[in-house]
C-alpha cells in the first residue's frame, strides 16, 4: 500500500511542476522555432560564434541514450553520461523522497567542471570537422563583425595544418 501511496505522490510532484513551468516550455519552443529558423541551430554560443558550445550535441546525446543507443550517444556528446546521473539523482530526491537535492551545491560545479574538461579534449581532438564540433561559418558575429569571417577562416586552416 505504501508503495502505491508514494507513487501517487510522485505523480502528483510531476504535474504539479509540469503545471508550474508549462510558461517556460513555451518561451522555449519559441525560441527553438525562431532560432533554428534563422540559423538552423538552438545553441546561443554556437548562433553567436559559430563555434559549438560544451553542451552542444547534448540532446542528440540524450535522444540516442533514450533509445538505447548508448555508443551513439558517447560519440555525440559523451556529457550525456554524468548529466543523466545527475537528473536521475535529482528526480529522486523531488519525485520519489519528496525532499529537496541532497549535495547540489557539490554536484553542479562537479557536472559543469566534467562538461567543460570533456569539451576541452574533444575541441583539441575534433574541431573543426567532426560533427557536432564542426564550425557553422552561417553565426551572428560573421554577419555582423568585419573581419570575423576571415579572421576564424585563418584560424581554421592553421587548426587543420597542425593535425596533418
Amino acid at each position: 500500500m505504501k508503495r502505491s501511496g508514494n507513487l501517487r505522490e510522485a505523480g502528483r510532484r510531476i504535474i504539479r511542476d509540469i503545471r508550474q513551468y508549462i510558461w517556460v516550455a513555451a518561451v522555449f519552443l519559441i525560441y527553438y522555432q525562431i532560432l533554428h529558423s534563422l540559423y538552423n541551430a538552438f545553441c546561443p554560443f554556437l548562433i553567436v560564434t559559430g563555434i559549438p558550445c560544451a553542451g552542444c550535441g547534448l540532446t542528440r546525446a540524450g535522444l540516442y541514450l533514450l533509445r538505447g543507443q548508448f555508443v551513439r550517444a558517447a560519440f555525440m556528446n559523451p556529457s550525456i553520461y554524468p548529466t543523466a546521473a545527475f537528473l536521475v539523482y535529482c528526480g529522486y530526491f523531488r519525485y520519489i523522497r519528496g525532499e529537496a537535492v541532497k549535495g547540489i551545491r557539490a554536484a553542479i560545479p562537479l557536472l559543469v567542471v566534467s562538461m567543460l574538461v570533456i569539451y576541452g579534449v574533444r575541441m583539441y581532438l575534433y574541431f573543426p570537422d567532426r560533427a557536432p564540433y564542426v564550425y557553422q561559418s552561417r553565426n551572428f558575429l560573421a554577419e555582423q563583425v568585419p573581419g570575423y569571417r576571415g579572421w576564424m577562416q585563418k584560424l581554421l586552416e592553421q587548426i587543420r595544418l597542425l593535425r596533418q
